[in-house]
């Protein structure tokens, strides 16, 4: 069941548009780029973030969003580990705060816990600057051997 989901939902659509003639390099830089700017540790930034980048890059906009959704748990998941390496970098105390009481202070007053957290989240945003030219540049490679190998032109390419 999680395979055809996993199918329908994501493999369709990659190969749908790499039959579309789009190259596996540019899908793959949509697909990096979604994933790594889709776990920034700034809570409602991403989409218009990913958008951006499709616009003034010319990637497509459908496959950098559709990855930038398809990480948001892992957003919000990473946010207090990027928290932690940011403060760690910058010899600083981190604030004593779980998930959970992060989730609540959020969903309470997001635009009040922003505030009074900038310099937590900008700690957050250089640990996570470190983590993902590395991150990018694998999920990158790995898209790129997978999408020529297995993608429509990879046929057309094989036959003599």
């Amino acid at each position: 069941m999680i395979k055809r989901l996993f199918h329908d939902k994501i493999g369709k659509p990659i190969l749908n548009l790499l039959k579309q003639g789009i190259s596996p390099e540019k899908l793959s830089l949509s697909i990096a780029f979604g994933a790594v700017i889709g776990i920034l540790p700034i809570l409602g930034a991403t989409t218009l973030i990913c958008a951006a980048i499709a616009i003034m890059l010319r990637l497509n906009l459908p496959a950098i969003q559709l990855f930038n959704y398809l990480v948001y748990p892992l957003q919000i998941f990473l946010l207090i580990p990027f928290m932690s390496l940011g403060a760690f970098i910058f010899q600083v105390d981190l604030p004593p705060l779980s998930f959970q009481e992060l989730s609540t202070l959020f969903q309470q007053n997001f635009w009040g816990t922003m505030a009074s957290f900038f310099e937590t989240i900008l700690y957050a945003v250089v640990a996570w600057l470190l983590v993902c030219v590395p991150l990018f540049v694998g999920i990158y490679a790995i898209f790129v051997a997978v999408l020529k190998r297995f993608g429509p032109m990879a046929k057309n390419s094989i036959s003599p």
